[in-house]
């Protein structure tokens, strides 16, 4: 059986995102930091999410048989500040028979740390008849690819729509732009639609701009179907920040991602 095309609209969303693999040095990657990849002038966690994918998950897909899927994904912020050029190096914590777990650090284009993340991947064996694409070569294609940046917001390119923002409710249509092999969406767009719900929610309820910290993201099962809709709710005193944040697939009726984010007022 042929090998299928790797889908060309995912590779745009995720080169016009900008998240590049170092061909030199296969633990490195990068992101030039385009505004609408932004939030009140911060880089949003999305984006790093997709570095860390870029990075740690192309890389095991180029050498392992089996698909890899994002199970969890933790970021921190070590610092919040106005940010052009970052730098990703990934450490191998384990790589075992079903769960492979990196961690990775985060630095400006001063070498100052700027985040540090934990992601695990789990393989699941292709089923019959399924032929993986040449990833290898997917990955030098990004590694050396040039093509304009983002002209809209990132959200809005995702096509993620504010729906309440009192409820942190967001939704979106999946799209074949923003799918992974397999057909789920990637998993930096649903870290996207969970990292917009709280940030929408906190704001909505402070009454001032926020920035998201910190998120620890469950893929619990990729979103497919659609329209994938968010719930927000404080944990404890909303004075703590502290937010979670259910995503359900509703064309599946079922919970595709949970989220647990921790939001900053930020000075207007």
């Amino acid at each position: 059986m042929a090998e299928p095309e790797f889908p060309s609209e995912f590779l745009s969303v995720m080169a016009r995102m900008g998240a590049r693999p170092d061909l030199g040095d296969m633990s490195k990657g990068h992101v030039i930091v385009n505004e609408n990849l932004t939030s009140h002038g911060i880089i949003r966690i999305a984006p790093l999410m997709l570095l860390a994918d870029t990075v740690v998950g192309m890389r095991l897909e180029s050498f392992v048989e089996d698909w890899t899927f994002t199970t969890d994904f933790s970021f921190r912020r070590a610092q919040i500040p106005v940010s052009h050029h970052i730098e990703a190096t990934s450490t191998i914590l384990r790589h075992g028979r079903r769960l492979m777990i990196e961690e990775l650090e985060y630095v400006d284009e001063n070498d100052i740390p700027i985040g540090h993340a934990q992601i695990t991947f789990m393989r699941t064996p292709l089923r019959e008849g399924e032929a993986k694409p040449d990833v290898a070569k997917v990955r030098e294609r990004m590694g050396s690819l040039e093509l304009p940046p983002l002209d809209q917001p990132v959200e809005e390119l995702a096509g993620i729509i504010i729906t309440d923002a009192e409820t942190g409710k967001v939704t979106m249509m999946p799209k074949e732009a923003v799918r992974r092999p397999g057909g789920f969406v990637q998993g930096a767009i649903m870290t996207l639609i969970g990292e917009v719900s709280a940030q929408t929610f906190a704001e909505a309820h402070y009454g001032t701009p926020c920035v998201v910290t910190s998120l620890d993201v469950r893929y619990l099962i990729g979103g497919r179907s659609g329209p994938l809709v968010t719930h927000a709710e404080w944990i404890g005193d909303p004075d703590s920040g502290t937010i979670k944040v259910d995503l359900r697939d509703e064309g599946h009726d079922i919970l595709s991602c949970t989220f647990l984010a921790h939001v900053q007022q930020i000075p207007l």
